[in-house]
């Protein structure tokens, strides 16, 4: 299990590093190109719009053929696409490379997700999801912090050049994965997981967790550079701390298993509100708010380990197309932060999109209440269902 833990771990380390790093590459892929940053940047809008299209309409294929199946495919999309984008001649070719990049990471994502739950020990299901969700540890920590370094000693096309190498060599270990998370009993679409009771509060508490954190890091290195005054460096160090507050939780996923999800989850989103409202009323101290990431970054990482699993239990047969709906979701939520988070920063600064925060997930807290009158919640990412 522990191959299979650290197969599915790195490959979230590279969907994610290769989601993350056109923004600290963008001033070196400009000028390789001869186009403006603004410009490069639409190849990650093309990387986004192709990650929740699959997510939407490949994902549920996983539920046919099986996840093991449908990850693998990805995986060789994924390594051809970012070999496309180490080699592209000019901006059109990249962001074309960057679509197919998101194709194969919004088929690959919920299939990981669900080959987390199948793969799980009995009562030790929130502990292996959580140890898998460390890859977005690797891929903010590692992935963007490695990939800046290799920029600046070899250029941004080498960069893509080991991603792309990686994600083969994962390929090839991961045929174990092939025959896991194979349902064949019905083929599943968005519209069928649409049917399952459960699913709206579900993609609902998706939004509510994914604009409430969206909100806030999107504006908060803005807040660090130009109300505070720092540098960018110093405005990096917060996604640091956040990610590594976000690696020290799967400390405590075990402790998720013996709650499970029923008693849990009320608590864990009640505390990302306080997070949010810590930070609301430490905005003028840059320390203040590095501690805090930390802490952010530790619930933040249990708040999503027991929406994945509220998500996964609705209905074992349709993983791959419910997590695809999440992927979708989350991804039409970062979509949306840009103009919903922009007018908030811009009326009343970082305190605003805190404060915005801080009310989506005290709604989602007391939302989540009403899960501790469901008789049947088994231990959180079961198969009972939410």
């Amino acid at each position: 299990m522990l191959a299979s833990i650290l197969i599915l771990l790195s490959a979230i380390g590279v969907i994610g590093a290769n989601s993350l790093l056109l923004s600290p590459l963008v001033t070196a892929v400009s000028t390789d190109l001869q186009v403006t940053a603004a410009q490069v940047m639409q190849a990650a809008s093309a990387y986004g719009l192709g990650v929740a299209g699959a997510a939407l309409l490949l994902a549920p294929l996983g539920d046919r053929f099986g996840a093991g199946r449908l990850l693998r495919v990805a995986l060789v999309f994924l390594t051809i696409g970012l070999a496309a984008s180490a080699l592209a001649p000019n901006l059109l070719a990249l962001i074309a490379a960057q679509a197919l990049c998101g194709l194969a990471g919004g088929a690959a994502l919920p299939s990981i997700y669900t080959l987390a739950v199948t793969i799980a020990p009995k009562g030790r299901e929130a502990q292996t999801m959580g140890a898998v969700l460390t890859g977005w540890t690797v891929s903010l920590v590692l992935g963007v912090s490695a990939g800046a370094w290799i920029t600046d000693l070899l250029g941004w096309r080498a960069v893509y050049i080991a991603l792309s190498l990686g994600t083969a060599l994962l390929w090839l270990l991961s045929s174990g994965l092939r025959q896991l998370g194979t349902t064949g009993n019905q083929a599943t679409s968005p519209l069928t997981a649409l049917k399952v009771p459960g699913i709206a509060r579900g993609i609902l508490a998706t939004v509510m967790l994914m604009l409430a954190f969206y909100i806030t890091y999107f504006f908060i290195g803005a807040h660090v550079t130009v109300a505070l005054g720092l540098s960018t460096t110093k405005a990096g160090l917060i996604p640091l701390f956040y990610g590594i507050g976000f690696g020290l939780a799967v400390v405590a996923d075990p402790v998720l298993d013996r709650l499970g999800l029923a008693r849990a989850k009320a608590p864990v989103f009640l505390i990302i509100s306080i997070v949010y409202v810590c930070m609301a009323t430490a905005t003028g101290s840059f320390h203040a708010l590095l501690m805090i990431a930390v802490i952010w970054g530790v619930f933040q990482h249990l708040g999503l380990n027991l929406l994945v699993a509220r998500l996964t239990a609705l209905d074992p047969a349709q993983r791959g197309a419910i997590m695809g709906l999440y992927s979708t979701a989350t991804y039409l939520c970062i979509f949306a932060v840009p103009f919903l988070g922009g007018l908030a920063y811009g009326i009343w600064g970082l305190a605003g999109c805190l404060a915005i925060s801080a009310l989506l997930c005290l709604i989602e807290a007391i939302e989540s209440l009403s899960l501790r009158r469901v008789t049947s919640m088994a231990p959180a990412a079961s198969d009972a269902p939410v």
